[in-house]
């Protein structure tokens, strides 16, 4: 009985299998359809149903592609980065692993991990160089070097996308960056030639405060040195200024008077030796005293005249004292 009915079960679970296999192509399809139509979410209810159908079927890589590609599209990032992790891990022959890989790059970009992303784009690109998606690999390099700061890196790579792959429809994107890059690369130079003028300018001023500063301490220095000076030494000075010069005035009124009596002298010789000389002019005779008389006459005057000298010798010499003391 058992023998005849185990051909009657097979042909049933084959249906049955065949049956459910339909089922759930329609399903995927379904799935990729709400894609394609941009309702994630219904996608994500569809495919998972497949996928944690317990049956074993050959549709399950494709809904393990779709759903991350899902997750990915509603920005369900973690969600996105196991379902992609078990289709990599679980179907490494899938016609689109190589895309698989790719979106794996693209995710680490999109989680920040730039370095990551680019050690995973770039073997991409070594493994895959002739995919569809090698420009996009490149793109996303770029973005990420973009995004670390290396920014000469990064024009490198978007000058590539534009040069060997013109009909990509990153293209756009590529010389969008390379402008931004080149504007940002003269804004950093800019801000360094702008830092450094700040610096040089904060030096200059500092230099000049510096400057400031001691000229102020040093005017200190001197204003104290000439209040103790003005209060302590000055009236000092001025006495001994003022004694000097009342010293010096006693001197030339002495040589003043001094000076008057010599000229006095010197006219009272002179009338004296007139009057003698008018007297001998008067008493002088034929007699032979008149001869003696007159050579005495003679005599007195020569005397008269070196004395009268004399006294000259000794005004010149007064005055001359009295205009040293006067020009001291």
């Amino acid at each position: 009985m058992r023998t005849r009915l185990a051909p009657v079960i097979a042909l049933l679970a084959a249906g049955l299998g065949v049956a459910w296999s339909q089922q759930t192509q329609d399903r995927l399809k379904e799935a990729i359809g709400s894609f394609g139509q941009g309702n994630y979410s219904h996608a994500v209810v569809l495919l998972r149903g497949i996928v944690l159908d317990p049956a074993d079927t050959a549709d399950k890589g494709e809904a393990y592609f779709w759903l991350t590609k899902s997750y990915l599209a509603l920005d369900t990032l973690e969600d996105g980065e196991r379902s992609l992790e078990l289709f990599l891990s679980n179907y490494p022959n899938h016609l689109r692993f190589a895309e698989a890989f790719y979106e794996k790059g693209r995710l680490l970009y999109r989680q920040e991990d730039y370095e990551n992303a680019i050690q995973v784009l770039q073997s991409f690109l070594e493994r895959y160089p002739d995919s569809e998606f090698v420009p996009n690999a490149y793109f996303w390099t770029g973005e990420s070097l973009y995004a670390l700061g290396q920014l000469d890196d990064a024009l490198l790579v978007f000058k590539k996308v534009v040069d060997a792959y013109p009909s990509s429809f990153k293209i756009e994107a590529a010389r969008y960056r390379i402008a931004l890059i080149e504007f940002k690369k003269r804004e950093n130079e800019l801000l360094k030639l702008l830092k450094w003028s700040h610096e040089e300018s904060l030096r200059t001023i500092e230099g000049f405060q510096r400057r400031e500063t001691t000229y102020e301490q040093a005017i200190a220095a001197y204003q104290k040195k000439l209040a103790t000076y003005e209060q302590a030494d000055l009236p000092k000075a001025l006495d001994g200024l003022k004694q000097g010069l009342e010293r010096k005035e006693a001197e030339a009124a002495d040589l003043a008077a001094k000076l008057a009596q010599a000229k006095a002298e010197i006219e009272k010789l002179q009338a004296e030796a007139q009057a003698r000389e008018r007297a001998l002019v008067q008493t002088t005779s034929s007699s032979p005293a008149a001869a003696a008389q007159t050579a005495e006459k003679e005599s007195l005057r020569r005397l008269l005249g070196l004395k009268a000298d004399a006294l000259v010798l000794k005004a010149a010499l007064l005055e001359w004292m009295l205009a040293r003391v006067e020009n001291r």
